[in-house]
């Protein structure tokens, strides 16, 4: 695949450059409640030899490896697909043999939170660890005090907003990104970002009607993915007002995809480059994807342990392994976007890469917070007017 020269050269297609195609089928429609389940461990995964801390990890560390021995399980309650977490299953496995029974859910965004705050006002939660997307939901969670307090050892090597909020910790960095169907569009058709599908869509009015897809703000990812981008990005909400009389909102980025790849809509925008990006690569050059040239919101995906976690030394090694170095192209490989600045990986470009590619000034990191009813109505009537 051939990369696209960085800003402000314009180009069709902001792509990163990529020295091999990511592993598994790309990941858009809705699994299995308890997808991702491992296995039980055999005698001998169970009976092997820990490993090795690194240095900087306190001289304790090997206590709570022992510890997770005799727990053995580990259940994620997410909004993340198995294809983007089995990379990260399997590294981690080949790490702690023993904890091979690894279950994750991909549940709705709201769902993972909703899920758990019932099941634990019950006392019945099994879950150990929360992990999405969502923004401003991890805001209204923060406000709960049910995050377990717990310090990786690998916070000092990550950059300061790695724990976003009390307890909640960046797994990735996705940006938001747009598709486009490369067959229904001729190639000065094809968007570089949200600015030039305005003028793509103008210059034929009756032809792109009814044929953006985006992500509805009522939902709360749509939430965040449109409002980072008209409180970042310059002109955002102008940009808005030309392009949401074209738009028609979804609730879920499986259908966003879906109707791109079926015609019946030429572009969908504001989805989480996590879905957006491995779809587009694995659709046989049906779709073509980019960010946005004119400024990219990136939206942190998140976990967090949670205080009533069963499990709560397995949940500690998987936060652990999952901000190292290791851990962090493991995400990569699973088609998140990583942020740790050692990390060595080639299947994803890294935020790094990104704030290289499209220039620092035009990557803006989504920064998660409680959004009172109120604001998210306010700004959903505002959006409504703009799209007339």
């Amino acid at each position: 695949m051939s990369s696209s020269p960085p800003p402000p050269a314009p180009g069709p297609a902001l792509r990163p450059s990529r020295r091999r195609l990511l592993r598994g089928a790309a990941a858009v429609g809705t699994l299995a409640a308890f997808g991702g389940t491992l296995s039980a461990c055999t005698p001998d995964e169970a009976n092997a030899a820990s490993p090795t801390a690194p240095a900087y990890y306190p001289a304790t560390y090997d206590t709570l490896i022992e510890a997770s021995r005799r727990e053995r399980k580990l259940l994620i309650y997410s909004n993340t697909s198995q294809t983007n977490w089995q990379p990260v299953f399997d590294a981690f496995t080949r790490r702690y043999p023993w904890l091979s029974d690894i279950r994750a859910t991909n549940l709705g965004g709201s769902a993972v939170y909703e899920r758990y705050y019932s099941e634990s006002a019950a006392g019945t939660s099994p879950a150990d660890v929360l992990a999405n997307n969502a923004g401003p939901l991890w805001g209204d969670y923060a406000t709960r005090d049910v995050a377990a307090d717990y310090r990786s050892p690998e916070k000092d090597h990550l950059p300061d907003w790695a724990e976003l909020l009390p307890g909640v910790w960046t797994m990735s960095t996705d940006p938001v990104a747009l598709i486009y169907n490369r067959k229904t569009l001729s190639p000065d058709q094809f968007p570089d970002g949200l600015r030039s599908l305005a003028a793509i869509v103008e210059a034929r009015p009756s032809r792109f009607r009814g044929k953006i897809g985006v992500y509805d703000p009522t939902n709360a990812y749509g939430y965040a993915s449109n409002q980072g981008y008209t409180s970042n990005v310059a002109g955002g909400w102008d940009t808005f007002r030309r392009l949401l009389p074209f738009a028609h909102a979804d609730h879920s980025s499986g259908t966003l995809v879906e109707k791109v790849v079926s015609g019946e809509y030429d572009f969908s925008i504001n989805l989480s480059g996590g879905v957006a990006i491995p779809a587009a690569e694995h659709s046989g050059d049906l779709m073509g994807w980019s960010y946005y040239a004119e400024g990219t919101v990136v939206m942190p995906r998140a976990l967090s342990i949670v205080k009533t976690a069963p499990h709560p030394n397995a949940a500690r090694l998987f936060l652990d392994f999952l901000l190292s170095a290791e851990g962090q192209a493991a995400v990569a490989e699973g088609g998140l976007v990583p942020y740790r600045p050692d990390v060595r990986q080639d299947a994803m470009d890294s935020l790094q890469d990104m704030r290289r590619r499209l220039g620092a000034e035009r990557v803006h990191l989504y920064r998660p917070v409680r959004v009172p009813e109120r604001v998210q109505e306010a700004y959903v009537a505002r959006w409504r007017k703009a799209a007339g």
